[in-house]
This record gives structure tokens, sequence and C-alpha cells, in this order.
């Protein structure tokens, strides 16, 4: 069976899983795919690319779930009623699982987002809907940055704690990430809450995360 770009991403995702990202090679996942690493540039460029079509699948949920063809429009329909406060939370809420559910999920898209690449915009959706809450566009642009860079640092800071622990350095789990990452962003919902114009409905925290 012919290799397809398809194939290469989910090996590369799963050597992230087993090896970790520090860990991930060209050189290795041509190894483990049974080809020359030459062979890997018919489908993908470079590494960065690579790292990029990764992102991009693990940031696939929490992108699409609301405009996916597939996805049920009476589930839709439930999350474009929802206040800006709850939408905003889901979408965090979904950023985060979507970034712990691979190894060094977080440190990989933070890695693709450094380069500003055009094609990864993990925040796009928040700034939708921070737009349509009522902020200015310039505005919603920087909040949805700040949200993006909160849910990023708090999974790093998770994943690395439980990369210590794996090695023994760190001794305890660490089980009051949930609560510090659902009470940071209360924290930042009620300050974008100040920026909104009057008549706006208030980001009293009804959904905790």
């Amino acid at each position: 069976m012919a290799l397809t770009r398809t194939d290469v991403v989910a090996e590369a995702l799963r050597i992230l899983d087993s090896y970790g990202f520090t860990d991930l090679s060209m050189r290795r996942l041509a190894t483990s795919l049974g080809v020359q690493p030459s062979a890997l540039y018919w489908h993908i460029p470079n590494k960065q690319s690579l790292l990029a079509e990764m992102a991009q699948t693990i940031l696939a949920e929490p992108i699409d779930s609301a405009q996916a063809p597939g996805a049920d429009s009476a589930s839709r329909l439930h999350q474009q009623e929802a206040s800006w406060p709850d939408q905003v939370r889901a979408w965090a809420t979904r950023l985060r699982a979507a970034l712990r559910a691979h190894r060094d999920g977080a440190e990989l898209v933070a890695s693709v987002l450094a380069v500003r690449s055009a094609d990864v915009d993990p925040a796009a959706p928040v700034v939708d809907i921070l737009r349509r809450a009522g902020l200015a566009e310039a505005d919603a642009a920087q909040a949805g940055a700040t949200l993006l860079v909160f849910v990023l640092g708090a999974v790093a800071d998770e994943q690395g704690h439980e990369q210590m622990q794996q090695f023994g350095v760190a001794a305890r789990a660490d089980s009051s990430a949930p609560e510090r990452f659902a009470f940071g962003l209360d924290l930042l919902v009620a300050g974008l809450a100040t920026r909104l114009p009057e008549g706006v409905a208030p980001a009293t925290p009804e959904h905790r995360p």
C-alpha cells in the first residue's frame, strides 16, 4: 500500500504520544514507517510543515466542532444560543481537552504558533464569539490571543508536571489543575465583560470546565 500524507501525520502523532516532542524527528518517523527520510519529502516538504499538519489534526475538534458538516444541528443551535461567557468557556475547555489528548500537545502547538502560520489559528472561533458579543475587531483579536496563551500555558504546565512525575522528580500529582484552570478562565471572562458595550449580559460563571 502506498504511503500517504495522512499516514505520515498519523504516525508522527503516534511517535509524539510514545516518545514526546523532543524525540520527534524526521529520521525516527521515516524509520518507523519503514522508508528512507527522503521518501517523506514527497508528502511533507519539511519538519515545520509536518508540525503544522500535526497541530491542525490536534486542533481539528475545537476549531471545527460547531461548523462541521456532520455536527448535530441541535448542538449547533444550543451553542449559538448560549451566552457569550459560556461559549468562551466551552471553547477553552475543548481546546484544553484537545491539547491534553496528546503528549506534549501544548508544546507542539505553541511551536507552530511561534512561526505565526496563517494555516493554524486556534483562536479564530473565540475571536468570532467575542466580535458577536460586541467587542471591537481589534479588541476581539487581542482578547482571543490572550485567551489562547492562557490555555496553552495552563496545559503546558500540566503536561510538564506530569512528565516530571513520570521521571520521579515530582512526587505528587497536581489534582488542583482543573480548578485552577476554571478560576483563571473566569477571571479572564470577567475582565472581558468590562470591555463590552452597556447592556450586554454579565459574565456570571454559570458552568465550570
